[in-house]
């Protein structure tokens, strides 16, 4: 039988997250209008991505994921999930760029803090009074050659005395110059090891951290996505990841959907955002409307969005409960996602019509952001080899069967 202790502090931190997320939904309500007048503005180069995050930073959003009782929202990742489409749906390069603060730091919080060592407690603390006063993190794993895998990585660092030193080259790094701190992912310079793989918090202003210009892609500048590079760069033990070297490839193995599907919410919302779209210009385009091909496609589409919708918030629940076939749902949903969210770009375009193209409508922003579900980790290929061979029953947290 259940303990009825457990079933009472359950039953608080249910009420505690409904709150939470309430809460956290009606701050993006409030900004979400001037979210959304930022999206075309920054896409065109307009206007500097951070005014998005300096919204962001004003509702105390970065402390989504941190408990109540430590002064933030307590959201699980269900709940986040949530969030992130709620924000997505009016600014999705603002979502993403926020998704991978709580990335860096959103593994913290899937465990109580109850159960760390001296160090690792240390360590969740800080991170917990840097992100309550406002602070933001960001991460950067991703690196030229190697993409965002943990084997493989080129980046590494040495001891010295009590402190780590950093050498290496990072790519795709979002949040570049913006974030207040970068959690680093890298090797021991002493060891050609692929297992052996650390995360350390390196500040933006540590002596010998670079970023580049931001990357030129085809959309998604309000990511504010560069490269980073660290030379020398010097970063005291104490903020080694969690206080504990080494780990970070099994932790990756053991709870992927951070690094895996942390983007679901933001692709998701803005799948919402191209359905709206649509049913706002059948609205006001009487032909099109009454047009039944036109109607039934648009059907299609809402059929199609709701079942993609269903198994997102699925996986990300099955996360939160931490069911045995979360990590394969997880990557399901990646997959699913990616493919009917691109597939819904390019119909909405069909239904709408040419004068939905504009350079004044949201619609080319929409279907270039889209194209990047498929492109950040997991890949399409990665998500339907880990499926296939979850169910086939091999083990799947092995790192040496794993492609991280």
């Amino acid at each position: 039988m259940p303990n009825p202790t457990d079933l009472e502090d359950r039953s608080k931190s249910s009420v505690e997250s409904d709150s939470g997320l309430h809460a956290a939904r009606a701050q993006v309500g409030r900004i979400g209008p001037r979210l959304a007048e930022l999206a075309d503005a920054v896409d065109r180069g307009q206007t500097n991505p951070k005014a998005a995050y300096q919204l962001i930073a004003e509702t105390d959003l970065s402390a989504v994921l941190v408990p109540v009782a430590d002064g933030g929202y307590g959201l699980d990742f269900a709940d986040y999930t949530l969030l992130l489409a709620d924000l997505a749906r009016y600014n999705g390069a603002a979502a993403l760029g926020f998704n991978m603060h709580n990335v860096a730091i959103g593994n913290l919080f899937d465990s109580e803090a109850g159960g760390l060592s001296a160090d690792s407690a240390r360590f969740h603390d800080w991170v917990v009074s840097e992100v309550v006063r406002g602070a933001l993190f960001a991460s950067a794993s991703s690196e030229p050659g190697n993409g965002a895998r943990l084997r493989g990585l080129s980046t590494t660092y040495r001891r010295e005395g009590d402190n780590y030193v950093i050498d290496g080259h990072k790519s795709f790094v979002s949040l570049a110059g913006v974030a207040d701190y970068y959690v680093v992912s890298a090797r021991p310079a002493d060891t050609d090891s692929d297992f052996e793989v650390s995360h350390f918090v390196v500040k933006k202003d540590d002596p010998g951290v670079e970023f580049t210009s931001d990357w030129g892609g085809s959309a998604l500048r309000g990511t504010s996505t560069a490269q980073m590079l660290l030379n020398g760069t010097i970063v005291p033990q104490e903020r080694l990841y969690l206080g504990v070297e080494g780990m970070s490839l099994f932790k990756a193995i053991r709870d992927p959907h951070w690094m895996a599907a942390g983007y679901l919410g933001a692709y998701l919302g803005l799948a919402t955002a191209i359905v709206d779209f649509v049913a706002d210009h059948l609205a006001r385009d009487t032909r099109r409307r009454t047009d039944i091909a036109l109607t039934q496609q648009f059907g299609t589409m809402i059929v199609t969005f709701e079942a993609t919708r269903s198994l997102a918030y699925r996986a990300a629940q099955a996360v939160a409960e931490r069911t045995e076939d979360a990590n394969a749902m997880i990557y399901a949903a990646k997959h699913h996602l990616g493919t009917s969210a691109q597939a819904l770009a390019s119909d909405a375009v069909q239904v709408t019509g040419s004068t939905s193209m504009a350079f004044t409508a949201p619609m080319q922003r929409l279907l270039r952001e889209v194209q990047f579900c498929s492109i950040m980790p997991a890949t399409p290929s990665a998500c339907l080899d880990y499926v296939a061979r979850a169910r086939l029953g091999d083990n799947m947290l092995d790192v040496r069967t794993q492609a991280w």
